[in-house]
């Protein structure tokens, strides 16, 4: 069953949540308010709608979380940006006209890296944002119906009888119509809720590479004029020999 764990401020795990439990009492009463002759078709529409919630993967999603914030971390400063730092010789080493040229470049390419892991930790924070308003909206509904059951559940005594048959109708057709509208909310909810995680991807562009930093090959921008390096220490090959 897939959940999300829970953890203190310390790392240690405190609880779960899960999609599939939380839903679980509903799925229950939801097939026990069959008996109401109003609900014998709907509560089949109302467990194949929790079905299609619980298909949601928490532990995909959890997955992809860390392995964006890890592509944040190494990409960034932590380790590929040190490493980078740790291979530039130093002024002492190189100071030929070229290595002012080189340093611009650098410099950009610095900037780069920094903007692809922003991007990564805003994809992250992203995907952090709609796993807990998914769990949210399915809480909600959860709230929502289990009410909603228990009177239908309670009003199918009252069909039994000629003369509260009437109200056991009522109470069915009226806890079918709310539940109806439950259902409608939380799903417009989740329907805006995906479409606020494709805008958040797609607002990645703000993160962009910058095209003239590409010398040789970007598609736009110019180039910025790296001059070519030259080794002038190289022996002739009788020397390596």
């Amino acid at each position: 069953m897939s959940e999300i764990l829970i953890a203190n401020s310390a790392g240690a795990v405190v609880g779960s949540h899960s999609v599939a439990a939380a839903t679980a009492p509903v799925r229950t009463l939801a097939g026990v308010a069959r008996g109401n002759w109003a609900w014998i078709a709907f509560a089949g529409v109302l467990v194949a709608a929790i079905a299609y919630l619980e298909s949601f993967d928490n532990e995909e999603v959890n997955k992809s979380i860390k392995e964006w914030g890890d592509a944040a971390r190494l990409l960034g400063g932590d380790q590929f940006g040190a490493a980078l730092d740790e291979v530039v010789p130093g002024s002492d080493e190189w100071d030929f006209d070229d290595r002012d040229a080189f340093e611009v470049f650098l410099r950009k390419l610095k900037a780069e890296i920094n903007s692809l892991a922003e991007a990564f930790n805003a994809n992250r924070d992203t995907l952090t944002a709609a796993r807990d308003a998914f769990n949210d909206a399915v809480n909600a509904l959860v709230d929502a119906l289990i009410p909603i059951l228990v009177a239908v559940i309670a009003s199918i005594a009252l069909q039994m009888f000629p003369a509260t048959a009437p109200i056991a109708e009522a109470i069915g057709v009226a806890g079918m119509t709310v539940a109806a509208a439950v259902l409608a909310v939380v799903f417009a909810d989740i329907s805006g809720l995906f479409t606020t995680i494709a805008d958040g991807f797609r607002g990645n562009d703000q993160f962009a590479f910058v095209s003239d930093s590409r010398p040789g090959w970007a598609a736009t921008g110019t180039d910025p004029n790296i001059r070519d390096i030259k080794i002038d220490w190289v022996k002739d090959d009788s020397f390596y020999r």
